[in-house]
């Protein structure tokens, strides 16, 4: 009886270890295993707006979307204009003017704040800096494809880059935001007006595709999937940056 007894309690410690197990690791589903850049934790931009780092494998990305309203070099921006798919003007879109988390949309040659490459389908010199902060660029795809395959590759990177936050749809594939990305579902200026928001992200690239078309990184609420995908220079999407390494300032 008494070794019936030990037996039963020896059972129960080893159901408590398990179950508590299972606990954290449920819990460790959720822990942001990243830090902030350690050269970069902060960065301002031009107009003085600062955003948070994040260190991903050997990239330094910033963790929050651009939301400058200005030109780095003076250039001549229409914030909020009525969209135009033939002008190429450089415009900044709002999309949630009450939610800085979702920052400006742009269309590519804001993006890129270049005149004379709206119409163009020739590739651009690399690194664009763009509208980003000096010692930043905007990704090309070549960036953003590293991004993926540190994340575990394409099946998994949109997963691990989406920000832990009820911004996206209730319907999402569950967020587990380890990555410390933060994308947040920002949706895009077209010519239907403001669309997708909850829905999806698009950030653009520096890669330029055709005289119409341009490439940009895309995250979808119901997809756990990262993909490079091709969009119109005149919509407004949403810009990382990434932070230039020692052989680009040489």
């Amino acid at each position: 009886m008494k070794q019936i007894i030990f037996l039963l309690r020896q059972t129960i410690s080893l159901l408590t270890v398990l179950i508590v197990s299972v606990s954290l690791s449920a819990q460790n589903e959720q822990t942001q295993f990243f830090s902030f850049c350690p050269s970069a934790p902060i960065v301002k931009d031009h107009q003085g707006n600062t955003y948070r780092t994040v260190q991903i494998g050997s990239q330094c990305w910033m963790a929050e979307n651009m939301r400058c309203v200005t030109s780095p070099t003076g250039k001549r921006w229409r914030v909020n204009p009525t969209f135009s798919a033939t002008q190429p003007e450089f415009a900044a879109y709002y999309a949630i003017p009450s939610d800085s988390r979702f920052g400006m949309l742009y269309n590519w040659t804001a993006a890129l704040d270049l005149a004379g490459h709206h119409n163009s389908n020739k590739p651009l010199p690399k690194p664009v800096r763009g509208i980003c902060p000096e010692g930043w660029h905007l990704p090309d795809n070549s960036e953003w494809e590293k991004l993926f395959q540190t994340l575990g590759g394409h099946p998994v990177a949109g997963e691990m880059m989406k920000a832990f936050t009820q911004l996206w749809d209730p319907y999402d594939t569950k967020p587990k935001a380890v990555a410390g990305f933060d994308a947040t579902p920002t949706g895009d200026y077209t010519e239907t007006g403001y669309h997708h928001a909850g829905q999806q992200t698009a950030l653009w690239s520096a890669d330029n595709f055709s005289r119409i078309e341009a490439w940009c990184c895309t995250v979808y609420d119901f997809k756990t999937e990262g993909y490079n995908y091709l969009s119109y220079k005149c919509y407004g999407h949403s810009v990382r940056c990434v932070k230039d390494d020692e052989t680009m300032r040489r």
